[in-house]
């Protein structure tokens, strides 16, 4: 987890019982982190889901919002330790936030701000816009209205104009949310590059435990305010054994999660919560054997605004599954009760080495 290496002295950022609550709000939603320690150049992902205190924790690492308690330090020292040191501080961490918002004009209007702002020297800004454009694939587009924008591309014009200021830490809010898989895989890489090439320290929030297993040095995962394990998906690790058609780890002794292909060494497998079918134990067409049938007991059931049930199920492996509200009495699914879930190898997210591959010769 974030925080357990490299040296604290030269950390990006250091919390120490950092704690923050709304002032005045009618909610009594708290975060508290005990402990944080982000290096240079690291990417680091803030995974939880809805009201979990990740744009909160952003905002304190954007010195946004100040801490109510506790130590956050940047780059070695207080931020908040004067007026100029927390405008300076702002400078080295820019915030794109959830749903950007984007200045009337051009896309060169919207991305030259923020150097004006700064005052960088005029001869200087060219290069920095189209090198900014270039990165997210909006080349020669600096002439185009941001009115006639897609979501996609509103995206990535705020994300241009964070990176044309090339800051030592880069804060993105759900940087692929509500955007196609494709362009989200392309952010993700613009992401990499930008880690890679300058060094530039990079902290997103995501709610997709797959991207941030796939983008991330380091995870950190928030739930109700709370620093904790991952407890929101269903994320095991072990050893894969394999037959050469199908592998599988057991994380539990005799306990098999199978998933497609050869594969070997220390593998995590992550099962995405709607990808799960669930069972009334005493339904006459749940499965009783086959790869990935597990039986267990609904030990937590909530719903959300979507209309969607958030099942814990407590068996052999804890699993969460989602469901329509609509369907919980017709497939006889309540709280305490017993059920068999099943999901397919297919739906397994390997992360973890792949098999290298055999020579022919």
């Amino acid at each position: 987890m974030a925080g357990t290496r490299g040296d604290m002295s030269s950390a990006v950022y250091r919390l120490e019982y950092v704690g923050y609550a709304y002032p005045g709000a009618a909610s009594p939603f708290t975060l508290e982190v005990e402990s944080l320690n982000v290096d240079p150049g690291e990417i680091l992902a803030i995974v939880g889901p809805n009201g979990a205190g990740k744009t909160t924790l952003l905002m304190l690492l954007g010195f946004l919002i100040q801490p109510g308690r506790g130590r956050l330090e940047f780059q070695g020292s207080n931020p908040w330790a004067s007026d100029a040191s927390v405008l300076q501080a702002r400078r080295n961490a820019v915030l794109v936030t959830h749903h950007p918002y984007l200045f009337k004009g051009s896309v060169a209007d919207n991305i030259s701000f923020g150097l004006k702002l700064r005052k960088i020297p005029e001869a200087e800004r060219p290069e920095l816009l189209r090198s900014a454009l270039a990165l997210v694939e909006l080349q020669g587009r600096e002439k185009e209205s941001v009115s006639g924008l897609s979501a996609g591309q509103v995206q990535r014009v705020a994300l241009a104009r964070a990176l044309a200021l090339r800051p030592r830490v880069l804060l993105l809010d759900e940087p692929t949310a509500n955007i196609d898989a494709g362009l989200g895989l392309r952010i993700e890489a613009i992401l990499r590059e930008v880690s890679r090439e300058s060094g530039t320290t990079v902290v997103f929030s995501t709610h997709n435990f797959s991207q941030a297993s796939r983008l991330a040095d380091d995870i950190v995962y928030l739930s109700g305010g709370r620093r904790v394990e991952f407890s929101h998906e269903n994320c095991f690790s072990g050893t894969a054994a394999t037959d050469g058609r199908r592998s599988w780890i057991e994380p539990r002794p005799g306990v098999r999660i199978v998933f497609p292909g050869e594969r070997r060494g220390h593998l995590t497998c992550i099962i995405d919560p709607a990808d799960i079918r669930l069972f009334s134990a005493d339904d006459g067409a749940a499965p009783s054997s086959g790869p990935n049938v597990f039986a267990g007991r609904v030990t937590r059931l909530e719903t959300t605004d979507a209309a969607t049930a958030l099942i814990r199920v407590s068996g052999e492996l804890i699993f969460r599954a989602t469901l329509p509200v609509g369907e919980l009495e017709g497939k006889g699914i309540s709280l305490s009760r017993s059920v068999l879930l099943k999901f397919e190898p297919e739906s397994v997210e390997v992360v973890g080495p792949q098999t290298p591959e055999r020579s022919h010769d």
